[in-house]
């Protein structure tokens, strides 16, 4: 069963000028959501060729407690080259259910958001470009801003 992202660059809060430009597709599917070594490998090679850098910076959402019943999802970010192969799998399989971005090494953008997809949107907007992992853990999304 294939499945579509077409309506994501809906749902990330783009305003209509910006979500013109949009675009996106499936750059590395990952069978059984399994994060191989290989397909890793692939992965770093296209933060290499999209960012310019073979490190890049992760961001992904946790849910570390719950507040007066109200699970409080936190960012947090991390800087990883290809020698982080291990802390990148583990981290795959942890959070297999969340978004995973893949960022510029340099990235520092205060977000004023919880919302994910808002986040994905405004990182998209700052970066022209970016590499998310799906919730599915399935595929990694490459979005990018055509000029």
């Amino acid at each position: 069963m294939e499945v579509t992202w077409k309506g994501f660059l809906d749902q990330i809060g783009l305003n209509q000028d910006i979500r013109q430009k949009a675009d996106l597709k499936v750059l590395i599917e990952f069978p059984l959501a399994e994060p191989k070594t290989e397909l890793l490998i692939s992965l770093f090679d296209y933060i290499t060729s999209i960012y310019g850098s073979e490190k890049c910076t992760i961001l992904w959402w946790y849910e570390p407690n719950c507040m007066n019943g109200k699970n409080i999802s936190k960012p947090y970010t991390k800087t990883i080259s290809q020698n982080d192969m291990k802390y990148l799998q583990d981290l795959w399989e942890r959070i297999a259910g969340d978004y995973l971005l893949f960022l510029p090494e340099e990235f520092n953008l205060k977000v004023d958001t919880s919302d994910e997809e808002e986040c994905i949107g405004v990182c998209l907007t700052k970066y022209n470009q970016l590499l998310v992992k799906t919730p599915d853990a399935n595929e990694v999304l490459y979005l990018h801003l055509n000029e």
